[in-house]
């Protein structure tokens, strides 16, 4: 891995999208509570792994950098090239954007306002959407507090307003990697998922032998059958990508309308809607490709 100031700011920027999604999967976990609720007393480190204070303070450090060599190119490292810790960059951002009065917020403007396109123009987020808000005091705070676990001092105790703040980086143009990272976080999740699913149901036809799948699948009746008057969005049974059996219950289909998600009535394998949008991408690019 590189060191020092050679690691560039996309790869920054990389790093903290990684780390600020299992901050927000922190968030999300928590009792199914609202990643985006104003409640601000909650102790994360009850709901999550040991650990997460680490990677609050790798996302934030990296943000900074980022943020900092993009806004001041030099100041985010010393003389010696060594890229300063967060705290010190939380400190060079103070003296370079006064504060505002009201809300304590260093705020650094969108610089892209005048060359978005002309859809972003027409359809633009509120005034000021896109600038940057930097809570210094509330991220020296979160630095203060993950220190004590980190150090052995204590539990530490990061609450939602801590994550808020380091999300909110996110805006800045250096930055902007979260939804890409929670979509990837989220494709592996749901791939794992679907893995464990087919392993499953392999697992329970050799339980219940070839005789027995044989007997469910002819006795089996699809409980969301083509109806035209009763269920007009119902679809006939498709064949098991896993038992072999035309008995998979199809509950929907991908956004291309290619691959479905639902769950076989044999065997219990079970696909979910993102997977059914990854294999029917797939299958729409190829579709493509052959009609170029």
């Amino acid at each position: 891995m590189q060191s020092g100031n050679d690691l560039p700011s996309d790869r920054r920027a990389e790093y903290f999208g990684q780390c600020a999604v299992m901050m927000l999967n922190a968030l999300r976990q928590e009792n199914d509570a609202d990643p985006f609720s104003e409640v601000t007393s909650v102790d994360l480190s009850a709901e999550t792994e040991p650990g997460h204070e680490g990677i609050y303070d790798q996302a934030l450090s990296n943000a900074l950098a980022a943020i900092v060599a993009a806004e001041w190119p030099g100041k985010e490292a010393n003389g010696e090239g060594r890229v300063h810790f967060a705290r010190r960059l939380l400190k060079v951002i103070a003296e370079e954007i006064r504060p505002d009065p009201a809300t304590g917020l260093c705020v650094i403007p969108d610089r892209d306002a005048d060359v978005r396109s002309r859809w972003e123009k027409e359809n633009r987020a509120p005034e000021g959407f896109w600038d940057t808000r930097i809570d210094v005091a509330l991220l020296t705070d979160a630095l203060n507090v993950s220190g004590l676990a980190r150090h052995g001092s204590g539990t530490g105790r990061l609450q939602h307003r801590h994550v808020h703040a380091l999300l909110a980086l996110d805006h800045h143009p250096a930055l902007r990697t979260l939804l890409a990272a929670q979509s990837d976080r989220d494709d592996e999740r749901a791939q794992g998922e679907d893995a464990r699913s087919a392993g499953q149901a392999r697992a329970l036809l050799e339980l219940i032998g070839d005789e027995e799948a044989k007997r469910r699948a002819d006795s089996a009746e699809n409980p969301n059958e083509y109806d035209p008057r009763h269920n007009p969005d119902g679809h006939d049974f498709e064949e098991c990508p896993v038992c072999g059996y035309e008995t998979f219950c199809v509950q929907g289909l991908d956004m291309w309308g290619r691959v479905g998600f639902g769950q076989c009535v044999v065997c219990s394998y079970r696909r979910s809607p993102r997977v059914a949008d990854q294999e029917g991408f797939g299958e729409h690019l190829a579709w493509l490709m052959g009609n170029d």
